[in-house]
């Protein structure tokens, strides 16, 4: 008699959170972070450190990327903020005027080993001038950016032809 044998693998469930870290211009040195706590990560660090994701610091990570291409580890400065991982969102405040930022989720599981989950946009602070440039910097971060109404309407069986050929059309 044969007997099945099974492999027992950890295996991930299936989580529909994209995964995204967004952060936008509150005031000129204030921004807000937002996030969508997914599973996934927790589990993939679970299996690569062996350690409890929940049992760790989670922080968001703030680095400021004035005039640079980042590459993850050549920021000016950056400093953390210890986060409940599960809210969300976290309001960042006292950011210098004229810089720019990135912010990073991840867990600190001791003083030099960071584990980052997610990188957000960068945001830029205005400088502080007393023109308009605050009140319009502030608005093109503000701008949600949705896909333009007339997508909705378009028909993929549409017959388009080339402008040239109409206008001959017309002419005789």
């Amino acid at each position: 008699m044969i007997e099945d044998i099974v492999l027992t693998q950890p295996t991930l469930d299936y989580s529909p959170i994209k995964g995204e870290l967004q952060a936008k211009l509150v005031n000129p040195n204030k921004v807000i972070v937002y996030w969508e706590a997914s599973k996934i990560p927790g589990k993939i660090f679970h299996l690569f450190y062996n350690r409890q994701f929940e049992d760790c610091v989670h922080i968001v990570r703030i680095y400021d990327v004035t005039d640079m291409i980042f590459t993850g580890n050549n920021a000016h400065h950056s400093y953390d903020i210890t986060v409940p991982y599960n809210k969300g969102y976290w309001f960042i405040k006292g950011l210098m005027s004229n810089r720019t930022f990135i912010a990073e989720l991840g867990v600190k599981f001791s003083e030099k080993d960071f584990f980052p989950v997610l990188r957000s946009n960068s945001v830029q602070t205005p400088a502080i001038d007393g023109s308009n440039i605050y009140k319009n910097l502030v608005l093109n971060q503000q701008i949600e950016h949705h896909s333009p109404k007339w997508i909705d309407h378009v028909s993929t069986y549409s017959y388009y032809e080339d402008s040239k050929i109409l206008g001959q059309k017309n002419d005789e």
